[in-house]
């Protein structure tokens, strides 16, 4: 029997909300690995150069740790869109101004965009889970976004990044503090997507079996 339409756009909707954001996740790697070539120094290793380091890898992680959070995020997805799911995938593109803001010789700039990515990518993190749980089957999965799991740097860099961008637009923070506050951003992308995965698989594995991703019915 012919499957009706708003089944056949609820089974489709998962693959092109994973499409949308491999493309933006894509779009914004490129950004960033194309002002790399184009105008930053890496050599020879100072603290300055250090901190360039520092923070090209840090966006490179977060990007990718983004993906893996609307990817697998994604998967549960099998509904109607909305408005909230395209605002949602849309808020990747906040790291483009933070790529703009990477190895220039003023650090300030950086951070403060550090600071506005963590508060953005928090509204995510809430719109994500908040559209994944509109499954009843996942009602539980809200606990991933709370204060102590794996989001928990981004709550600390709202007000932690700000206060780096402020000492050092005010020339009180020494380099090595600046290259300090850069390392933790490749730190934090590792970690984000270590314990986002664990708690992920815990949710999924505690929903029925027809909810989960790789059991639903073909």
């Amino acid at each position: 029997m012919d499957e009706d339409l708003e089944t056949r756009v609820s089974r489709q909707f998962s693959s092109l909300y994973l499409t949308l954001v491999s493309v933006l996740v894509g779009l914004v790697l490129a950004d960033l690995f194309g002002q790399v070539h184009a105008r930053m120094v890496l050599w020879p290793l100072t603290l300055e150069t250090i901190r360039t380091w520092c923070q090209i890898l840090g966006n490179t992680l977060v990007a990718l740790s983004a993906w893996v959070t609307y990817s697998h995020l994604g998967l549960l997805r099998k509904r109607l869109p909305t408005i909230w799911d395209t605002l949602d995938a849309a808020l990747v593109l906040v790291t483009v101004p933070l790529n703009a803001a990477t190895g220039r010789h003023e650090a300030w700039g950086y951070f403060f965009w550090a600071a506005a990515y963590s508060l953005l990518a928090l509204c995510a993190v809430h719109i994500n889970v908040r559209q994944a749980t509109r499954e009843p089957a996942l009602a539980h999965l809200p606990r991933i976004a709370r204060f102590g799991g794996p989001y928990t740097f981004l709550y600390f860099g709202v007000p932690g990044y700000l206060a780096t961008a402020a000492a050092s637009y005010l020339h009180l923070a020494p380099p090595a503090l600046e290259v300090a506050a850069a390392a933790l951003g490749p730190i934090a992308g590792v970690l984000v997507t270590i314990l986002f995965m664990r708690e992920w698989r815990a949710a999924v594995l505690l929903s029925p079996p027809s909810a989960r991703p790789d059991e639903r019915p073909a």
